[in-house]
Formats: structure tokens, sequence, C-alpha cells
């Protein structure tokens, strides 16, 4: 999905969201919903892409899909923590399904798919709000259905 300059600006003071999700419809409606919301977006369709977004320029969160072709979210949230310059930004994973306990992914949350929006919304403001300050980001929060 390309950001367009138009929409990528409509809120330059906002926080900036990288949504990472290999589904159009995903990214589509969440750049929708974000943005409504007074946020920034960039998209990426895996993991690979996102941390060359991020290179460029520094998100203030993350919310990856787990399961996508290239890398996946489990790949991209552990590379995203081996990076110093990316290692405190919030992570939140998502999946319809549940990652195996021995992969150890250290994501700040992780929500199964499907996602109430408010719910979401809610824990990206906590974490912003939390700062880059939390250096063991092991499996902070855990939702189910939410």
């Amino acid at each position: 999905m390309s950001d367009s300059p138009a929409i990528m600006d409509a809120n330059p003071d906002g926080k900036l969201i990288l949504v990472v999700d290999d589904e159009f419809d995903v990214l589509s409606a969440y750049t929708m919903l974000f943005e409504y919301r007074g946020y920034r977006v960039r998209t990426a369709g895996n993991g690979a892409e996102a941390l060359a977004l991020a290179a460029r320029e520094r998100p203030d969160i993350v919310v990856s899909d787990y399961m996508m072709p290239v890398m996946d979210g489990a790949q991209l949230c552990l590379q995203w923590r081996a990076d110093p310059a990316l290692r405190a930004i919030p992570f939140i994973l998502a999946s319809a399904g549940i990652p195996r306990k021995e992969e150890m992914i250290p994501y700040d949350t992780f929500f199964r798919k499907p996602i109430r929006f408010e719910v979401l919304l809610d824990e990206i403001a906590r974490l912003i709000a939390a700062g880059p300050s939390r250096e063991n980001h092991a499996n902070h929060g855990n939702h189910g259905n939410t």
C-alpha cells in the first residue's frame, strides 16, 4: 500500500504508527481508522518492508500481524528488539492463531484477531504514554478476543 502525501501529512504532529500486515484490506482499514483518531500511519506488507521503513522514519509504535510472507511478525519482532535504534519502540503482535510458547517473541502486547478497535486504541495509547524507557519487553500483555 503506498502512502499518499496528502494522507501522510494530514496530522504532522500525530504519533506515527507502523502497521505491518500482508492483507491490503487490513492495512486500508487500520490506516483510515488510525488517521481518523489523529495518528499518522505508515504501512508495510511484511517484516522486511517494515524494517526498511523504520530505517527511514522511526515510528512511535508497531502493530504487526504474525503470519506474513517474506518475514513474519515473530522474525520482525526479534530483529526489531535486536536493533538498538528500534528496541525501545512498543511492539504489538496480532494473529488469528496463537504463537507457540517456545518461540519467546519479545512483543509488548499480543492480541488474538479479530481485535476490537477501541481495545487496540487503548493499548496503543497506554504503550506510547509509557515511553521508550522499557528495556525488557518479554510478553508483558496478552489479550484474547477482546
